[in-house]
């Protein structure tokens, strides 16, 4: 779905993605085998067939605030490759220990644990170098935006506590996927809106249709992935049972389109993640 309505913007970030991988940053000497591998594994995840939904969230923001989509490309480039990193490690033995990821083998199966680890390592700290060269005088207050997001605060915290969690209830299921899932995919919108030198109101309304959006994005998921003969125990699904998940996953997306009740049809393109994201299920 994303990628017969959105393939201009998706070759796009596919492209600037690739420029970065093409040559290695310490590319003008000669790199160790070791180095050659480790970039191999890096892109080995990155271009794996995602679908992109984070990258694509700050490139439509930009088009909704009437700039260019170039403006965004390298928070696009860093959401992506944190998102990447927190796969490569969700996939590690000590984490879920799967197999396949996105029909082919993990990284971990292919370039050994460490090697996975350390990619990992590499494209969490890549990230944060690319966004930091962002030409917008507000690039310092984005790069800190991502940290908090990605950061104890965000996603990691989200999966600290997912690990953690004993049967939780509704409030603390719901608290986990904001920080885990959720933070990731509303500063993608959030942080956008910053480099774009958005207006303070527009970039607090971005902010609550990417949370809600975030919310409904792991509704979807949940809807998605239940197995009434293997729940999850950190799942809406398995806690409130599809309907009442679908309730909520039409109620959160209903909450995003509101969010956005002042801008024009440029922001057309956002609504319309809401309602692929509502329509997986």
């Amino acid at each position: 779905m994303f990628n017969e309505i959105f393939k201009t913007e998706l070759k796009l970030i596919d492209l600037h993605l690739r420029s970065l991988f093409n040559t290695p940053p310490d590319s003008g000497t000669d790199l160790p085998v070791e180095l050659h591998r480790l970039y191999e594994s890096m892109a080995y995840s990155v271009f794996s067939e995602g679908k992109r939904f984070r990258p694509l969230l700050s490139v439509l923001t930009a088009k909704a605030l009437n700039k260019e989509p170039e403006q965004v490309l390298p928070l696009a480039a860093a959401v992506e490759l944190i998102h990447t990193y927190s796969l490569i490690h969700d996939d590690l033995p000590c984490m879920d220990d799967d197999d396949f990821r996105r029909g082919q083998p993990t990284n971990h199966r292919v370039f050994g644990e460490a090697g996975a680890l350390l990619a990992g390592d590499a494209l969490l700290t890549m990230s944060f170098g690319i966004l930091a060269q962002s030409p917008s005088p507000r690039a310092a207050q984005a790069v800190a935006l991502l940290s908090e997001a990605a950061g104890p605060r965000g996603m990691v915290g989200g999966q600290v506590m997912d690990v953690d969690a004993q049967n939780p209830g509704k409030l603390l299921l719901e608290d986990i996927h904001k920080r885990k899932t959720g933070r990731l995919i509303q500063v993608s919108v959030e942080a956008a809106g910053v480099l774009c030198d958005a207006p303070k109101t527009q970039v607090q309304a971005l902010r609550a249709y990417g949370e809600q959006l975030g919310l409904a994005f792991q509704l979807a998921d949940d809807i998605q992935d239940f197995d009434p003969a293997k729940p999850e125990k950190v799942s809406f699904a398995s806690l409130l049972g599809n309907d009442e998940t679908l309730r909520l996953l039409n109620e959160t997306s209903q909450k995003a389109l509101d969010a956005l009740a002042d801008f024009s049809s440029t922001a057309d393109g956002l609504r319309e993640m809401v309602r692929l994201n509502r329509d997986r299920v």
